[in-house]
């Protein structure tokens, strides 16, 4: 007897994966990795090549950003938790959120005297950059179901009408 491959049962039939019962904290994981990850390396490049003054404004508008967008993440996943109606509402409550503090920061809170203003900008946009393309790519790979399976309806074959 053949062995069956992954995903498929001893007759060649294919097997329906079940989706993620939430898919929040996987966009999250995707998302600080390559935001994180990469922020994390082009700052200790930085580091001996420019300054660590220089590196650290790049590390920490690099953190800035994973703080802020990865906090509506978490509340989206806790929120899916309790109900999962919940989670993108939360998510978007969130987002607002997010936007407002954002802007509050940028027009009222400082800089401290170690950020240089440009390399925290660049920084920041980078990382954003980074993070809305691990949030693309995660929510492409979520297996997010389309269909309500659980509400059964009348089929073609049943009786019900064409149209």
């Amino acid at each position: 007897m053949i062995k069956p491959e992954r995903g498929s049962r001893t007759n060649g039939a294919l097997v329906v994966a079940s989706a993620p019962r939430s898919p929040w904290m996987g966009i999250l994981k995707t998302c600080t990795a390559y935001t994180a990850g990469a922020g994390l390396v082009l700052s200790l490049a930085a580091w001996p090549i420019l300054s660590g003054v220089i590196a650290g404004s790049l590390a920490f508008g690099c953190a800035l950003i994973v703080v802020f967008f990865g906090v509506s993440l978490l509340v989206a996943e806790l929120a899916g938790r309790y109900r999962a109606s919940w989670a993108l509402p939360a998510f978007l409550f969130m987002y607002m959120a997010k936007i407002l503090g954002m802007g509050f920061l940028v027009l009222f809170a400082s800089l401290p005297s170690w950020v240089l203003a440009p390399y925290f900008m660049w920084g920041a946009i980078g990382s954003l950059v980074l993070w809305q393309f691990g949030e693309i790519r995660a929510f492409s790979r979520a297996r997010l179901p389309i269909f309500n399976d659980d509400d059964p309806s009348p089929s073609d074959s049943s009786g019900g009408k064409r149209g």
